[in-house]
């Protein structure tokens, strides 16, 4: 998807000037929305940043520096954010559905309750990523390091995740018809309560998974001679 430019110079300027203008002009407009809808951004850096409500949807944030940044309820559907770096970033509620991620830093990023149908994001370093009650539908993860990301509640519906390493992962209570963990590394995650019917797991490692209260039928996939219900031992180390 690709959005026309719909920017206001105004905020783009702002923007532009960093973050100390940016924030004195927050001080006075505490609710405005910035309209920096189809901006051409890549390799902006603007680490530690405070945008407040604004719509950058169509965006092009390839290769962009927002470490840390705070973009709570932000707007970047469609946006292209290829390889840019989000690590720690406050993202909750933030809308991605149909954005380019791939190669995007999360590390210890907070995209709780967010929107990310449909996106994006093989390749991600994804460690310690909340994505608590996030809508995951549709998007692609392949090949992403999760390791102990946090997905209780998230809607991952058709989603995928082949060879996606998700080792210490939380995906309680999620919901995942038709995801696909093919190959995947799973070791040491917790399915408490998740709704597995319709997953796929093919050839994925689930070795001292958690599946207690876990639902699954013969609509659910697992590795050949799996058995949910005797996954390992917790204490035993590779």
């Amino acid at each position: 998807m690709r959005i026309a430019t719909l920017a206001n110079p105004e905020h783009l300027a702002l923007l532009m000037d960093g973050a100390a203008a940016l924030a004195s002009w927050r001080a006075q407009h505490p609710a405005a929305v910035l309209q920096l809808a189809g901006a051409e951004l890549p390799g902006l850096r603007l680490p530690g940043l405070r945008l407040g409500p604004a719509n950058l949807a169509g965006a092009n944030l390839f290769e962009a520096v927002l470490t840390g940044a705070s973009l709570p309820g932000v707007n970047l559907a469609g946006a292209n954010l290829e390889r840019a770096d989000l690590g720690r970033a406050a993202l909750s509620n933030a809308d991605l559905s149909g954005a380019r991620l791939n190669g995007v830093n999360f590390f210890w990023a907070d995209l709780k309750g967010g929107n990310l149908q449909g996106a994006a994001a093989r390749h991600c370093r994804m460690n310690r990523l909340t994505l608590i009650g996030a809508n995951l539908s549709g998007a692609d993860f392949s090949q992403s390091n999760m390791i102990e990301a946090d997905l209780r509640s998230a809607q991952l519906q058709d989603a995928r995740f082949q060879s996606a390493n998700l080792n210490g992962a939380d995906l309680s209570r999620a919901v995942m018809p038709g995801a696909d963990f093919t190959r995947a590394m799973i070791r040491d995650s917790m399915w408490i309560a998740a709704d597995l019917r319709g997953a796929n797991f093919h050839q994925a490692s689930l070795h001292r998974a958690d599946f207690t209260l876990a639902k699954w039928d013969e609509t659910t996939r697992f590795p050949p001679g799996f058995d949910p219900t005797d996954t390992g031992y917790k204490d035993v180390s590779d």
